[in-house]
């Protein structure tokens, strides 16, 4: 129970995470196709991620994905550079059949700007999974891009 605890505290101060600087959210649906362990089968998500943009930029993410048997609550730090990017984090897996809750991780690699690919490696309770996916983002920002602190000019609103 403990685990659980911490791991939803971590999902959603991911989620509620605010900033300073230069900020872009992102937010969208997720198609995946995972094989490894028992079967292969489809799974989908909506995620969500703040992208901090100034000098060197990084993201934390969050997401829910739901699979026929399984439902999956992650979050990942991750970065990229414009359209490739890395990223690794727990992962909340509750077996709806079973009724058993496991913590695991995952990494991910993706290619993007808007939509894209990605391929996502997720290992629970000694069990590795391969995922390869699509998805689509909507990005929005949430403060000025123009600010003189930023020390460039971007402007997200044309």
């Amino acid at each position: 129970m403990k685990r659980l605890t911490l791991l939803l505290a971590i999902f959603v101060s991911s989620i509620s995470f605010k900033a300073f600087g230069q900020e872009v959210w992102t937010i969208g649906p997720m198609l995946h196709y995972n094989f490894g362990g028992e079967k292969r089968h489809f799974s989908w998500a909506l995620e969500i991620a703040y992208w901090n943009i100034k000098n060197v930029p990084y993201s934390i993410d969050g997401g829910i994905e739901f699979g026929k048997k399984r439902i999956r609550f992650y979050s990942e730090v991750q970065t990229g550079i414009g359209v490739t990017g890395i990223a690794v984090g727990p992962v909340l897996e509750i077996n709806k059949a079973e009724h058993k809750a496991r913590l695991g991780f995952q990494t991910t690699l993706w290619v993007n700007y808007f939509i894209g690919v990605d391929y996502r490696y997720r290992r629970i309770d000694k069990t590795g999974f391969n995922c390869v996916g699509t998805y689509a983002k909507l990005p929005f920002a949430t403060k000025d891009m123009k600010s003189s602190k930023g020390g460039g000019y971007h402007d997200w609103d044309d």
